[in-house]
């Protein structure tokens, strides 16, 4: 990976991790064509809008007071709900979608991958909602050394409507990941500290989340 000519790969850390003989990035900003891998229309046509940033003014999914004040634990419920109902329904056509992306693009800058996490995560984090998070490292949860994540939100992404990764392990100093759609964020969540704030950037952020293993 001395070399991003003709790479996926957009911006990487200098810091690398030594997986089964590989040397991989600790984080990676990567791009894939969002033709072959149409992630966002299939959100979209889920919730019958494609103005998903803005999904939050939307009372069918996220209903709440005008006067609410936020960030506000209903709104967080909202998110919930949301993301679990859009997971159920998404899945069987995103997942293949997420597979072939990653045996198929990712697997070219990191090398051979073992399996992939066969059902990924949605999450749905609307405008107003608290952190959904919290500051964590994945070896908490007994996360195998071998395991990456892989982080793609379908909406754009910044501030607080973003998720927070650790720039290096246990430098305790961290950046909201700034991603457009097309992009996504590998990053070795093992180790390295992330989570997210309260939602107050005027975005709702729609992501998918899952692992694979070297």
């Amino acid at each position: 990976m001395s070399d991003l000519a003709g790479s996926p790969v957009q911006q990487r850390s200098a810091d690398t991790i030594d997986l089964q003989g590989r040397a991989i990035p600790l984080s990676c900003i990567f791009g894939y064509d969002t033709v072959r891998w149409p992630l966002r229309p299939a959100v979209a046509a889920f919730f019958g809008t494609d103005s998903l940033e803005q999904l939050h003014h939307d009372q069918r999914w996220n209903p709440h007071a005008e006067d609410l004040r936020l960030p506000s634990n209903q709104i967080t419920r909202n998110s919930w709900n949301a993301s679990k109902t859009l997971r159920e329904a998404v899945s069987p056509e995103t997942t293949p979608l997420l597979h072939s992306l990653t045996r198929d693009l990712i697997s070219q800058f990191v090398g051979p991958i073992r399996s992939v996490q066969p059902l990924p995560m949605m999450r749905v984090n609307f405008h107003g909602s608290r952190a959904i998070l919290r500051f964590h490292r994945d070896v908490e949860y007994g996360q195998s050394p071998s395991t990456i994540n892989i982080w793609l939100p379908v909406t754009r992404v910044y501030g607080s409507n973003s998720m927070y990764v650790e720039c290096r392990s246990n430098a305790g100093e961290f950046e909201p990941v700034e991603l457009e759609y097309g992009q996504a964020l590998l990053f070795y969540g093992t180790d390295l500290l992330h989570g997210t704030l309260d939602n107050v950037s005027g975005g709702t952020r729609i992501s998918f989340d899952f692992r694979f293993s070297l």
